[in-house]
């Protein structure tokens, strides 16, 4: 794949397990109760273990065949990696452990989360073998032995009922799920630290453009799922996210959430609401992401709700804060239904609540969404293939379209049409109303053009994007390479993604956050608009 000279992913997550109510989400899944909680303890357990960032930086999966097998085999043997690391380094060139060194790793590791959990686990997935390989003298025993190789080299061997009773768990939970392999993979790849999954996305953008920026969006989910994350997300999520920005010296751009059910169950002053909002913009966060399937709307919510929104959206009005809103009718919903709180709808009455909301700068995430159910029957969103389609009052990407070229900030990112992977119809289809949509002229009640206003994103690592952004960047890119879509390229890539975060105060205000390095390159970036 040739490399695009510049690109902005306006729409990435780069939190790890320890930052989202994992049982929720995967409760929400359709994974039962159990296993859900079963699951999400064992992930907290691994997350950011240093002793799996070599092995979980080269596993990936490129195919879609056995690929839910491969992953719960992966994941099992991580399981094995990890209690490896509770093996005591000094071992004699006999081969010959000393009893105390093997008494001591067993203390450790018997001790640790990760051991009470997989008791846990064998309580409802485990068998005989699995049994004996948790008793308390097994380990000294296996490490108090005299043997021609390492006990390193044999670690994975010694618990390879362990192995079976986590790939057992696994497997009996995404049996009936739809998409199992992605939602899995999606779960092994938030066992990585922050770093290793910046790494894993910049080793993607790295073969795609020769320079490039990724909008990150962080999540604040436990509110509405009734479980709490492992980090508190204003004492630990915030400071965490500030220092891998840093970190990224100017490639990771990124945005805090706002939950305004959070302030609601605290009857929150507006002083307590204006301190959440502060605290934020004070570790360098560009705006907010607000997410209506968590079980709130941008208007039309209960007056305790629309209280918080409200003091909220006005907040962003005044200080020309960026917001950035889910827009399709699906996502981690809260309930069954939550989706449609996305509706665009409800954003032009947050919009028109007063002349200044008509200033607010806005971005639809998704861009309204492609092919998806809407009060129960389907709609194509980006892949519509009439007008009539294009028009259907349910059609959230219709509905982003007009509110994008009627008012002066409002923007959308054409992130996660995941239907296009692998389907040409899917892609012409897409390829043909953009065409349309993107060539329209400005006019008396529309006066912008969507050119302008539209932008690419990822959603990665979203479920159906986190194995599937090469193909999809590429099918994108595809798009653009048409004779008549090249004009709108540099505006689709980079241009107009850094207009809506209004890139040059941003750099203001994130000079005293920031390191040197990482706001010098800002500002060379600032100097392509």
């Amino acid at each position: 794949m040739n490399k695009l000279p510049f690109v902005v992913d306006a729409h990435t997550h780069l939190f790890n397990a320890r930052y989202v109510p994992l049982q929720g989400i995967l409760e929400s899944w359709g994974i039962w109760k159990l296993p859900a909680k079963l699951i999400s303890k064992l992930a907290y357990s691994l997350t950011a273990s240093s002793t799996l960032q070599e092995r979980l930086a080269s596993f990936s999966v490129t195919t879609q065949k056995g690929a839910t097998e491969k992953i719960c085999n992966e994941f099992a043997h991580l399981v094995c990696i990890e209690i490896e690391h509770y093996l005591p380094g000094e071992l004699s060139e006999e081969g010959t452990s000393n009893p105390e060194l093997a008494k001591a790793y067993q203390e450790k590791f018997i001790n640790s989360e990760l051991y009470s959990v997989l008791r846990e686990i064998h309580q409802y997935y485990g068998d005989s073998e699995s049994a004996r390989e948790l008793e308390l003298d097994y380990i000294k025993t296996k490490l108090t032995f005299k043997a021609e190789t390492q006990a390193q080299d044999k670690i994975s061997g010694w618990f390879s009922g362990i192995h079976k009773m986590i790939e057992r768990m696994l497997r009996k939970s995404l049996e009936f799920l739809e998409n199992a392999a992605d939602k899995i993979d999606f779960v092994l790849n938030m066992l990585r630290s922050e770093v290793g999954i910046l790494k894993r996305l910049k080793g993607y953008y790295g073969n795609f453009a020769e320079n490039y920026v990724l909008f990150h969006y962080m999540m604040d989910m436990a509110h509405p799922f009734h479980d709490n994350p492992k980090y508190e997300f204003y004492d630990q999520q915030l400071e965490r996210m500030t220092a891998l920005e840093n970190y990224s010296e100017g490639i990771v751009l990124g945005f805090s959430a706002f939950d305004p059910l959070r302030f609601v169950s605290q009857s929150a002053t507006d002083r307590v609401l204006r301190d959440a909002i502060e605290r934020s913009l004070e570790h360098g966060k560009a705006g907010f992401k607000f997410y209506p399937p968590m079980g709130y709307k941008p208007a039309g919510n209960e007056p305790p709700v629309e209280r918080v929104v409200d003091y909220f959206l006005d907040f962003c009005v005044e200080y020309s804060i960026p917001v950035f809103t889910h827009c399709t009718p699906e996502g981690f919903q809260a309930y069954k239904g939550s989706g449609l709180n996305s509706d665009p709808d409800y954003w032009e009455q947050a919009l028109t609540k007063s002349e200044q909301r008509k200033t607010m700068r806005l971005c639809f995430g998704h861009a309204g969404g492609g092919k998806r159910k809407v009060n129960g029957r389907w709609v194509k969103g980006w892949l519509a293939e009439t007008e009539e389609e294009w028009s259907d009052p349910n059609n959230y990407a219709g509905k982003v379209v007009e509110l994008c070229r009627r008012y002066p900030h409002v923007y959308c990112d054409l992130s996660y049409l995941h239907e296009i992977v692998g389907c040409k119809k899917a892609q012409e289809n897409l390829a043909r109303r953009l065409e349309i949509e993107l060539t329209r002229e400005a006019t008396v009640d529309k006066p912008f053009k969507l050119a302008d206003k539209i932008m690419y994103g990822s959603d990665w690592h979203m479920v159906s994007m986190v194995n599937d952004i090469e193909a999809y960047f590429g099918q994108i890119k595809d798009i653009f390479e048409k004779q008549k879509m090249q004009p709108f390229a540099d505006r689709f890539y980079f241009k107009n993604a850094l207009r809506y975060v209004d890139l040059e105060a941003y750099i203001k205000r994130a000079e005293n956050v920031f390191s040197s390095n990482y706001v010098a390159r800002l500002e060379n970036i600032a100097g392509l608009l």
